[in-house]
């Protein structure tokens, strides 16, 4: 093997050490940096996964105090009842919103077509399921989303079908403050060990 020309010169080699210095150092900076992209990474996990918990901690809250406020809502409207009304401690009669299950979602929000109810008037929702649907077991949750934005505005799960002037139908009571002003999307979904979508629905209140 015929040694390399000029490499004995110690200018040569001290050029090759110096490459050699910077080859290592450039090699060290980069393991460093892997290491805190890697901890960076583990910590973005972490705190993607407290921020889950704690969203559904507070999703369960909120579904907590809207039971709530609607089992007051409910018992409120039983004690202004007429006494005269004949009916006794029974539920009075609620204002309805019935909707039908849409085939296939619009491009632009519905026509606003429903007047804004007062905060605290409990309404019953009534959600026709699509034909064929109507399973009695089953267990429904049901989900009120704002039409463009998508976020969750009130939600209520464990609740059952039943046929209604011979249409089944899921029911679930709300209160005024659900509907403000704006367009929404309501979500059908059969709960269980499958989930599953429904049917979705549309209203806006003007």
């Amino acid at each position: 093997m015929r040694p390399v020309g000029g490499f004995e010169r110690p200018a040569v080699q001290w050029i090759y050490v110096a490459l050699g210095v910077v080859l290592i150092a450039v090699a060290a900076a980069e393991a460093v940096a892997l290491r805190r992209a890697r901890a960076e990474i583990e910590s973005l996990r972490a705190a993607d996964l407290n921020g889950g918990i704690e969203r559904e901690r507070l999703e369960s809250r909120l579904a907590h105090e809207q039971a709530t406020r609607e089992a007051l809502t409910l018992e409120l409207a039983r004690v202004r009842a007429p006494a005269g009304s004949g009916q006794g401690a029974s539920i009075p009669a609620f204002p309805t919103l019935t909707l039908t299950p849409l085939t296939k979602r619009g491009a632009q929000p519905p026509e606003a077509t429903v007047a804004r109810p007062p905060a605290e008037q409990a309404i019953l929702l009534r959600l026709v399921l699509p034909a064929g649907r109507l399973m009695p077991s089953t267990r429904y949750g049901v989900m009120v989303r704002s039409w463009s934005g998508g976020e969750t505005i009130w939600q209520r799960g464990g609740v059952s079908a039943s046929l209604i002037d011979g249409k089944p139908m899921v029911m679930a009571f709300v209160t005024g403050d659900v509907f403000g002003t704006g367009a929404y999307e309501v979500l059908l979904t059969s709960m269980g060990e499958k989930p599953a979508d429904v049917a979705s629905y549309e209203i806006a209140v003007r």
